[in-house]
């Protein structure tokens, strides 16, 4: 028997051993042949997927992994100079622009958190009212009023108007050369052509100044408190929404346009050689950051090797059972001990 045996370890032994190739496709043929059913055990895989996956691991597989790996690539591509058009296949463009059209706004009753008028309200309210200082400023003469005191008028009427505006951020504000008209009301056709001159005026150089105005104001202490406020507003409602309404925001997009572009894109990019040479590269980089290490001792890196053990044992055993049991294994095995 011992004979026999060493004769059946020096035959799988051989390069290239027919008996060990013959033994590979007979566990294939009953891998193939296993019934879905009983190879894919639901409780199961959830029980493995639970064990696999914690915070621990996944937090250090974003940091380890995923996150180099982003990093990476995107270097790669900005030196590249890749556009997203690049990465999108003939015919993708009307199918992101269905997408894009039948997108609609949220409608969770927890939207109605996220934003409130009162946040909107005090942080652009300095800056509407110093918009209608400015303009006032440049208000030649206010109802009758002298060209000397004519500014300062316009400036404390327009003022009240700015406190009101933002006391009320649910209306809308007409043109600066309306509320102008609207303040002043009574005045003259010429002085009404002067004051749409002012406005043209202002106008025209008002944006770099507003938005700078805006930038400061964002940047300012106060603004901090105030945008840090609503960051958490946002959250708090996020989190304290019902699962179910933002699953079905999410879900708003047109399904069978969205599913045409994720796949045909998917397929283009796998196609692309740029694609193939990512995964070599990201491949390289995890070999080279576990270099020397064998199968077992990567999975002890991560934690994984009593799961994939057992997983593995559980699995072989099955198909091997499946395997022996077929009469080509006893033809394999007659053959492989024959002299």
């Amino acid at each position: 028997m011992d004979v026999v045996v060493a004769r059946a370890m020096a035959r799988l032994r051989e390069p290239d051993s027919a008996a060990l190739n013959e033994l590979v496709e007979l566990l294939i043929e009953a891998a193939l042949a296993r019934p879905a059913a009983s190879a894919i055990d639901r409780d199961r895989i959830v029980a493995v997927t639970i064990a696999v996956v914690d915070a621990d691991r996944v937090e250090r597989a974003l940091a380890e992994l995923v996150r180099p790996a982003w990093d990476r690539q995107r270097a790669l591509i900005e030196k590249r100079g890749d556009r997203v058009q690049d990465w999108m296949p003939e015919g993708a463009r009307p199918l992101l622009e269905d997408v894009l059209a039948g997108a609609r706004r949220p409608r969770g009753a927890y939207t109605s958190e996220l934003v409130r008028s009162a946040d909107v309200r005090e942080l652009l309210a300095p800056i509407l009212q110093e918009t209608l200082l400015s303009f006032a400023r440049k208000l030649p003469i206010v109802g009758g009023a002298s060209e000397a005191e004519g500014p300062a008028r316009a400036a404390g009427k327009l003022f009240g108007m700015a406190a009101q505006l933002a006391h009320n951020a649910g209306e809308r504000a007409g043109k600066l050369a309306d509320i102008g008209r609207g303040v002043l009301g009574g005045i003259g056709g010429e002085m009404e052509k002067r004051i749409g001159a002012a406005a043209r005026e202002f106008s025209q150089g008002a944006f770099e100044p507003l938005e700078a105005a805006f930038v400061a104001r964002l940047r300012s202490e106060e603004g901090q408190e105030i945008l840090t406020r609503m960051r958490q507003r946002v959250v708090d409602a996020l989190v304290a929404a019902k699962a179910s309404e933002v699953a079905a925001d999410l879900d708003s997009l047109p399904r069978e346009a969205l599913d045409r572009l994720v796949a045909r894109s998917i397929a283009f990019g796998v196609a692309r050689p740029e694609l193939a040479e990512m995964l070599r590269a990201e491949i390289d980089a995890f070999l080279a950051k576990h270099a020397g290490l064998n199968v077992g001792q990567l999975l002890d890196a991560w934690s994984l090797r009593e799961v994939a053990v057992t997983e593995a044992r559980r699995e072989l055993r099955a198909i091997a059972t499946l395997a022996i049991a077929d009469a080509s294994a006893d033809a394999w095995l007659r053959r492989l001990l024959a002299p």
